[in-house]
C-alpha cells in the first residue's frame, strides 16, 4: 500500500506541511516519494534546473532528521492550479496516495475547502491532509490509527485501508463511530418527545453495525471499537486530537464534475488535528473519476 506517494510542495507553510508528512508516511511505507513544485518556463527568468535545486535543498533540510527516507524524485508543473499538476502526476505515476498541505496562507477559508474538496474528488488515489504547522511538530511513528466508521462501500474499504497500514507500522487501530444526528436536523428536532428513542435507536443500531462489520478485523493488529454518542464529525475531530493519523472513506453528492465532500469528511479534514487520509468514492468502485483537465473547466 501506498508504493508511491506524490507531494506537492511550495515555500510556504502548506509546502513545508505536506513534504514532511509525505516523508514520515514514505519513511514508514518504504514508498517511493515524487515531489511535485510549481514552475513556469515561460513566465519565470529562473531556469528549471536552479529552481529544482533550491527546492532539493529546502527539502533536505525539512526532512534530514526523518529516519528511512529514501531519496526522493522531484517533477515541476506548469499548472496555474498545483491541485491540478499533484492529480495529473498522480494518474502518470499510478500514485497510490497524494499528499497535500491544509495550512491556510493567502487564500480565503471558503477558497481553501474549496481546493480540498476538488483535490479529493479528482484524485485516482487516496489523499493525505497535513494539519497546520505538522512540520513544526515534534516527530512520532504513525502507531495510533484511527479511522472513521461508516457502512458504506468507503467506509468498508477504508477499514481495511487502515488495518493493513497499522500492521504496517506496527500500530494499533481504534475504529471510531459517531452515534448522532447531522447538526442541522438535530436542531430541528430537539424539541420533540420522541428525540431520546431516536437517538437510543440510533445508538444501539450503530453499535451493532460497528461490531459486525469489524468482526474480521482482529488478528495481528489490536482492533479498539467506540461508538460514542454525538455528531460523527465532531467525534472525529475530537479524537484527533490523541491519533498519529485518522483515515476516512469519502461519499460524493451531486454531479461528478460538480461533487462535493459529505459534510462529515469535509469538517474533519479541515478542523482534525492529526493526518487525514481520504478515500475517494470513485477509487473504491471504479468509477470514471474527473481528470485534472476536466477539473479545470468544471
Amino acid at each position: 500500500m501506498f508504493d508511491r506517494i506524490v507531494a506537492g510542495y511550495a515555500s510556504d507553510q502548506a509546502g513545508r506541511d505536506s513534504i514532511v508528512l509525505a516523508a514520515v508516511l514514505a519513511a514508514n511505507m518504504g514508498s517511493r516519494l515524487t515531489v511535485v513544485f510549481p514552475y513556469q518556463p515561460l513566465l519565470w527568468s529562473v531556469p528549471a534546473d536552479a529552481v529544482e535545486e533550491r527546492v532539493r535543498k529546502e527539502v533536505g533540510a525539512l526532512t534530514a532528521k526523518i529516519d528511512g527516507l529514501a531519496a526522493p524524485a522531484f517533477h515541476w508543473t506548469s499548472s496555474p492550479w498545483p491541485i491540478h499538476g499533484l492529480q495529473e502526476l498522480a494518474e502518470y505515476e499510478a500514485a497510490q496516495l497524494i499528499v497535500f498541505g491544509s495550512a491556510r496562507e493567502r487564500v480565503s477559508d471558503h477558497l481553501h475547502v474549496s481546493l480540498m474538496e476538488r483535490l479529493v474528488h479528482g484524485a485516482p488515489c487516496a489523499v493525505a491532509i497535513a494539519p497546520p504547522r505538522y512540520a513544526e511538530r515534534e516527530r512520532r511513528p504513525l502507531r495510533r490509527v484511527g479511522v472513521g466508521f461508516s457502512s458504506s462501500d468507503e467506509g468498508v474499504a477504508v477499514l481495511h485501508l487502515a488495518r493493513e497500514f497499522a500492521e504496517r507500522t506496527g500500530g494499533s487501530l481504534d475504529v471510531i463511530a459517531g452515534a448522532g444526528l447531522e447538526p442541522a436536523l438535530a436542531g430541528y428536532a430537539y424539541s420533540s418527545p420522541a428525540l431520546p428513542e431516536v437517538e437510543r435507536e440510533l445508538f444501539q443500531e450503530t453499535e451493532a453495525t460497528l461490531q459486525r462489520v469489524t468482526a474480521d478485523l482482529d488478528g495481528d493488529v489490536a482492533v479498539k471499537r467506540e461508538t460514542i454518542k454525538g455528531d460523527p464529525a465532531e467525534v472525529l475531530i475530537e479524537r484527533s486530537r490523541e491519533l498519529d493519523i485518522l483515515m476516512l472513506g469519502s461519499r460524493g453528492y451531486g454531479p461528478l464534475r460538480h461533487a462535493l465532500l459529505g459534510s462529515v469528511s469535509a469538517r474533519v479534514m479541515r478542523q482534525s488535528r492529526c493526518p487525514v487520509v481520504t478515500l475517494p468514492r470513485g477509487v473504491v468502485r471504479g468509477e470514471p473519476l474527473p481528470t485534472a483537465r476536466e477539473q479545470a473547466s468544471a
